[in-house]
C-alpha cells in the first residue's frame, strides 16, 4: 500500500512538474485566456461556483442576483490565474517588479525596514485576495526583506517540494503551518518578517478567535497578536490587486502600535477590518472558494445566524479549547 501510494505521489508530481513547465513556456497574455475559459467551466461545476455565490451573498447582501454570479465567476477565474502566474513567474523571475506598481505600498514597506534594523523582525499578514503568491515576493525581491513565509503542508510531499521551491525568491524561508507557533517566533528573533494568511478558519483549541468579517464571527488564528504584543513588532497588512494587466501593491500598518491593542482579540479584529476594507475594493478578485463562514459560535443571536450560509454550523466542542468549553458549559447553566 505504501508503494502504490509512493508511485502515485510521484506520478502527480510528474504531471504538475509537466504543467509548470508548459505555464513557464506561455506568453503571459496567453495565462489570461487560458484561466478565464477554464474558470468558466469550473464555475458550473459542483462545489464551485455554487460555494463562492454563497459566500458572496452572505458578505454582500446589497449586491444584485446578477452581480453576485458574475463575481463568483471572476473570483475562480483570479484564482487560476494566480495559480498559473505562481509558476510563470518561476520561469521568468527578471519580468517581476516591472509588473508591480509600488506607489502604495513604499512608504510602508521602508519604515518596516527601519522598524525591523534592530533585529526584533515584523509581521506581514495578507489575505487569499488578487495575487496573494506575490505580496511576499514584492518585500523579499524589491525591498531586500529576510522573509519567512507559513504554508499549508501538501499531502504529497513531492508536490510540497515544488510549491515551496517556487515560494523561495530572494532570502525567504519557508515555515510549514503544523508546529508553526515556534518556528515563527525563532524567525522573528532572527530578524525575519513572518508573512501569514490572515483569512483562514483556526479552531479556538488551535488558537483561534471569533472576529467579525462583513459583519459575521469567524475564527482567525490568534498568532500575528501574540507575537506582535509580546515585543512590540511592527505590523502591516498587504495585498497585491490586478489593475489590468499589472498590479499594484498595496501596505498598510496597523493603525495603533501592537503593544496598545489591550488584547489578542482588539488587534485581529484591527487586522480583519483592513482586510475587508482591501476585499472591498476587488471582491472578484477575493478567494470565495473556501467555506469561510463554516463556523457559528454558539452564542450568535438569531439575527446573527440568519447572515451565515446554509454549510454553516455550530461546531462540536473539540472545536474549542478547554477554558472556552467551561465557559460554554457555564452559560448554558445560566
Amino acid at each position: 500500500m505504501k508503494v502504490l501510494k509512493n508511485i502515485r505521489a510521484r506520478l502527480e508530481y510528474l504531471g504538475a512538474l509537466g504543467v509548470c513547465r508548459l505555464i513557464g513556456s506561455m506568453k503571459r497574455t496567453s495565462l489570461a485566456s487560458f484561466s478565464r475559459g477554464v474558470g468558466r467551466i469550473m464555475y458550473h461545476l459542483p462545489g464551485f461556483g455554487s460555494l463562492c455565490v454563497r459566500n458572496i451573498r452572505a458578505a454582500f447582501p446589497e449586491m444584485s442576483e446578477k452581480e453576485v454570479r458574475e463575481t463568483a465567476l471572476r473570483s475562480i477565474q483570479n484564482l487560476l490565474l494566480t495559480l498559473c502566474e505562481f509558476f510563470w513567474i518561476k520561469r521568468h523571475p527578471d519580468e517581476f517588479e516591472s509588473l508591480i506598481d509600488l506607489e502604495h505600498c513604499r512608504e510602508c514597506c521602508l519604515k518596516g525596514l527601519e522598524k525591523t534594523a534592530d533585529g526584533t523582525g515584523a509581521i506581514l499578514v495578507t489575505p487569499h485576495l488578487g495575487n496573494w503568491e506575490f505580496a511576499g515576493r514584492t518585500l523579499a525581491t524589491v525591498f531586500k526583506y529576510r522573509m519567512a513565509t507559513v504554508v499549508r503542508t501538501a499531502r504529497n510531499p513531492y508536490l510540497d517540494r515544488l510549491i515551496s521551491d517556487g515560494r523561495r525568491a530572494g532570502d525567504v524561508k519557508i515555515i510549514h503551518s503544523k508546529g508553526a507557533a515556534r518556528a515563527m517566533n525563532h524567525a522573528l528573533e532572527e530578524g525575519y518578517t513572518v508573512g501569514i494568511l490572515i483569512d483562514q478558519n483556526t479552531r479556538v483549541r488551535d488558537g483561534g478567535v471569533f472576529v467579525k468579517l462583513f459583519g459575521i464571527p469567524v475564527p482567525v488564528s490568534r498568532a500575528p497578536a501574540v507575537l506582535a504584543r509580546a515585543k512590540n513588532r511592527f505590523v502591516a497588512i498587504g495585498t497585491v490587486l490586478r489593475r489590468g494587466d499589472r498590479f499594484e501593491a498595496i501596505l498598510r500598518e496597523l493603525p495603533k502600535p501592537a503593544a496598545e491593542y489591550e488584547s489578542d482579540e482588539e488587534l485581529i479584529q484591527a487586522l480583519t477590518d483592513v482586510t475587508e476594507e482591501f476585499i472591498r475594493m476587488a471582491p472578484d478578485q477575493y478567494l470565495w472558494m473556501y467555506k469561510r463562514f463554516q463556523h457559528i459560535p454558539p452564542d450568535a443571536d438569531e439575527a446573527t445566524r440568519k447572515r451565515y450560509p446554509s454549510y454553516a454550523r455550530v461546531p462540536g466542542m473539540s472545536f474549542f479549547s478547554l477554558a472556552a468549553r467551561a465557559k460554554l458549559r457555564a452559560e448554558k447553566k445560566k
